[in-house]
């Protein structure tokens, strides 16, 4: 078994950090273009883009008084291959990394499938995953299909107020190691929900 580190971060409001905390719809500094998936749950992914992001949510936390708290966050993705994808890999390592870890025919695929989804809603086509896009709301309906329903989790590029950053969605939340999340300062106990659900789906404690 092979596992991812992510991470995300939340703000609150008071003197004392919440006993829980539901991540649903996190706000990591992306534009109001942005559409987020709606079937999985978005973290940040590697260090470049998401250590600005945590830079400038202690700066938000010090101009406005919030509190802010980090978590890392470790998701199962099977057996890791150190080539890049291909189509015929996803069964074996679940993750899939957009755009530097697939191959041109996963790029080529996904890229087919994106404007075919862009053009029946008569919107401009886009050069996604090669180039980042507002519409990540489409990762939805990639998922379910074969061989991409196979994948628990997809990296991808995404544009934010401070520079291009690196998100995950996962879509298999059962893949998220339960005993391996650790919450800064570790007073939280997370939950995680969908966004197109209310309750939360699962409760995670922290350590």
């Amino acid at each position: 078994m092979s596992a991812i580190g992510t991470k995300t971060f939340f703000f609150y409001e008071g003197e004392q950090q919440p006993a829980e905390y539901t991540i649903c719809q996190p706000d990591y500094f992306q534009g109001s273009d942005f559409q987020l998936p709606r079937k999985g749950i978005t973290l940040l992914y590697g260090n470049k883009g998401p250590g600005s992001l945590i830079g400038a949510a202690v700066r938000e936390s010090a101009s406005t008084g919030l509190g802010v708290c980090f978590a890392d966050i470790k998701v199962d993705i099977g057996d890791w291959d150190s080539n890049k994808q291909k189509l015929s890999t996803f069964n074996a390592c679940r993750f899939l990394n957009l755009p530097l870890r697939a191959n041109r025919e996963v790029l080529d695929d996904v890229n087919r499938l994106w404007n075919q989804w862009l053009d029946a809603e008569c919107a401009p086509r886009e050069d996604f995953p090669r180039k980042p896009s507002n519409r990540m709301d489409l990762l939805d309906k990639l998922v379910e299909l074969d061989p991409y329903r196979e994948l628990t989790a997809i990296a991808y590029d995404a544009v934010t107020r401070f520079g291009t950053a690196k998100f995950v969605t996962i879509y298999n939340l059962d893949a998220i190691l339960d005993d391996q999340i650790t919450v800064i300062p570790p007073q939280t106990r997370l939950r995680f929900a969908l966004p197109d659900n209310a309750c939360p789906l699962l409760c995670r404690t922290t350590a």
